[in-house]
């Protein structure tokens, strides 16, 4: 065998373990990516879960208030209208009753995903209950959905401020509801951004319907 020979077999096999490490390189980045996006959801589906107990603890909170203060009024009874308004029993919802209307609170989360206002696949599942409860105990209600913000300017969606991506999404709320058989009428939407502002940011981004008991 020659010297040029030799030369030639060696630079193939240079080249042959060179391609091998690109390879494998490869499919190193591509499992870091699939790891990376894993992690993502999975952060995404804890927030929400931790959102749903915060929300749970919250309500719990607000009826035992509640019956206490009914117990300590004389006769020591409850009213069950008081308490009940129907949306409790939904996971992630917080609802109270007070001074003639019901306000319900849907986490931000829970309906949008960042900086979005198309609604995500497991919100509407918390938006059919809503509507059903709607239809048959507060059909001849009004009802204000009010979107509102955390603090975080905009900087990569296309909406102008926080003013606007919480009206457009309770404009999207307000349109899903009307899909599932709630009267248009009795609906309207408005945007408050980021001016009223919950304990964390988390609960800061929300979506509020509130039932308007007293007309």
């Amino acid at each position: 065998m020659n010297l040029s020979s030799t030369r030639w077999q060696w630079m193939a096999f240079g080249l042959a373990i060179f391609l091998a490490g690109g390879c494998a390189t490869k499919q190193v980045e591509q499992q870091r990516d699939a790891l990376i996006q894993e992690n993502s959801e999975l952060r995404n589906e804890l927030d929400v879960a931790r959102l749903a107990v915060e929300a749970a603890n919250s309500t719990i909170s607000d009826l035992e208030t509640q019956l206490s203060s009914s117990l300590a009024r004389p006769g020591g009874t409850v009213n069950a209208m008081a308490t009940n308004t129907g949306f409790e029993s939904i996971p992630g919802v917080e609802a109270d009753r007070v001074n003639g209307q019901i306000t319900v609170r849907i986490p931000g989360d829970i309906l949008f995903s960042s900086g979005k206002i198309g609604l995500k696949k497991s919100a509407r599942s918390t938006l059919d209950k809503i509507a059903g409860i709607i239809r048959s105990d507060y059909s001849e209600k009004t009802i204000r959905i009010a979107g509102y913000t955390d603090s975080d300017p905009i900087r990569k969606s296309k909406w102008a401020d926080n003013l606007e991506l919480s009206l457009q999404r309770a404009a999207a709320v307000h349109r899903y509801l009307q899909k599932q058989g709630v009267n248009p009428k009795q609906l309207y939407a408005a945007g408050h951004g980021q001016w009223k502002p919950r304990e964390t940011k988390a609960k800061s981004r929300r979506v509020e319907l509130v039932v308007v008991l007293d007309e």
